[in-house]
């Protein structure tokens, strides 16, 4: 039996006044949370003034009992004994003496009797073994009797031993169900953390990138699964924290990777996105930059981008989102405008300009969106789009004068021309290139970094308002290099013309 050598003194604190005790076992003992009609603190810490464990509520007992073994000291700790100890030859001994005693063997100074702490916790009122109820109730005062304690203890399966087992069980939390339970939750939350961090870098990658999602064939055994399973196929490969994680190593009900995650994670990104939007503008003023048209699957949409000056003086033009409406009247504009400022806590009277095309429903003088905006906010002044204006002019224009359409078509032919074969764009770039390197010898032009990039051919696009101007710019900037290309194709079809090759 393991035995501690202990100072008799006359203190009357119990085991809740020494805090001592609590530090060496509160490393070993998980922290439960228990009801708030039953108060741990109110235990009584004199062991013959305690009230039986049985009288205690069962949903109550184990907390007690926890609650009891945590103060047991679990080194040599000051016990009290003040005025009889158990001893061999049965005298009194001096109160300041040292003397050794069982650790669980606990001391009442209102009763001046004998109790021990692992039957009061464990042992059952029918028990009758090992002097029966008085080391857990009555108390031991049979101070001449030294065989009482071996009696008490008795052997392996007395009720002692027993109950002794019962709290170093309750005792080992780490191997109760409960724990197991736990750590098996711990591990399946940790994997799920792990395989939902791998789905968003990949879903921000693409969503930055501007890529499709899906691919034709996302079976396994696809050769290509689509953008995201490709990316995150690779991710795996090259991190080995995510690959046991992650795909064939994941749970089929918890891989994260299905379509509606996909999305759940697209729209929490965009959630975020327009948070730092509304946080960059700061509850400053803005201008609204509104245009509608149908998509693909023919669904009317309207964008709406804000313009403002963020708080180092830079102009910021973001979109905020793109509204599906079923109606393109003013009035129906303007309510779904007005709902999506509000969802993010802003206003019309914040609005400090318009920009739209010149469509009816937009630039009316009477109904249209901007008036309709401006009765609510007077200093939102209308802009016509300046791109657009741009593009209604060119067309204005072409249709009036023969020369400029003939001059627009005749770009658009020229630059049909080389776009359409990879040949004529590879003696493209290499003419650009050989310009570039004449200039530069001759010093026309200055070397530097970011200097003489590769500039593309770039055609007009109908639905594209400042496409033309574009194409303009391109081919006036390049009409050289593509004068070179031209004479090129110009003399291959007359070399072939006059091949006398049979």
């Amino acid at each position: 039996m393991k035995k501690y050598f202990t100072k008799v003194s006359n203190s009357s604190s119990g085991y809740h006044s020494q805090s001592n005790r609590e530090e060496n076992v509160n490393h070993l003992v998980a922290p439960l949370q228990f009801s708030q009609e039953f108060d741990l603190s109110s235990l009584e810490a004199d062991p013959g003034e305690r009230t039986q464990i049985l009288d205690f509520h069962p949903n109550h007992r184990d907390a007690i009992r926890r609650d009891y073994l945590q103060k047991r000291p679990c080194q040599p700790q000051l016990k009290v004994f003040p005025q009889t100890l158990i001893s061999g030859d049965m005298r009194r001994f001096n109160r300041d003496w040292y003397v050794e005693f069982p650790d669980w063997l606990e001391y009442s100074l209102s009763k001046d009797a004998a109790y021990c702490l692992y039957c009061y916790l464990f042992k059952a009122n029918s028990n009758r073994q090992g002097g029966g109820n008085v080391w857990s109730g009555l108390g031991f005062r049979n101070w001449n009797k030294k065989d009482s304690l071996a009696k008490h203890i008795g052997g392996p399966n007395s009720i002692h031993s027993q109950s002794k087992r019962k709290c170093e069980d309750l005792m080992r939390q780490q191997q109760s169900i409960h724990a197991a339970f736990d750590k098996q939750l711990n591990q399946d939350k940790h994997g799920y953390k792990i395989r939902l961090a791998a789905s968003i870098r990949v879903v921000r990658l693409l969503v930055k990138q501007g890529l499709a999602f899906r691919g034709h064939d996302e079976s396994k055994a696809s050769l290509n699964r689509g953008n995201f399973f490709e990316i995150l196929s690779f991710y795996a490969q090259e991190c080995d924290k995510i690959r046991s994680f992650v795909l064939e190593k994941a749970p089929q009900n918890d891989q994260m990777t299905c379509p509606m995650i996909q999305k759940e994670i697209v729209l929490a990104c965009k959630i975020e996105t327009i948070k730092g939007i509304i946080k960059e503008l700061n509850g400053d003023y803005f201008s609204l930059l509104v245009d509608e048209s149908f998509d693909v699957s023919r669904k009317e949409q309207m964008a709406v981008v804000l313009r403002y000056v963020d708080r180092r003086g830079f102009v910021m033009e973001r979109l905020l989102d793109i509204v599906h409406v079923k109606n393109t009247s003013a009035l129906a504009l303007k309510g779904a405008i007005v709902n999506l400022l509000s969802q993010h806590s802003l206003s019309l009277s914040c609005v400090r300009g318009q920009c739209y095309d010149g469509a009816s429903n937009m630039q009316g003088d009477i109904n249209g969106l901007k008036m309709l905006i401006k009765k609510e906010s007077r200093s939102a002044h209308p802009i016509h789009c300046f791109a657009h204006q741009l593009q209604l002019t060119l067309v204005g224009v072409s249709k009036k004068c023969l020369q400029v359409g003939e001059l627009v078509h005749l770009v658009s032919d020229i630059l049909n021309v080389l776009v359409a074969s990879y040949k004529r764009m590879d003696e493209y770039r290499e003419s650009q290139r050989k310009r570039i390197q004449e200039a530069l010898e001759k010093g026309e032009l200055k070397t530097g970094r970011g200097l003489h990039q590769e500039l593309g051919i770039s055609r007009a696009c109908d639905t594209r308002w400042g496409s033309h101007f574009k194409s303009f710019n391109c081919f006036i900037l390049q009409f050289g290099t593509i004068m070179d290309v031209l004479d090129t194709i110009v003399e291959t079809a007359h070399s072939l013309c006059h091949d006398p090759t049979p």
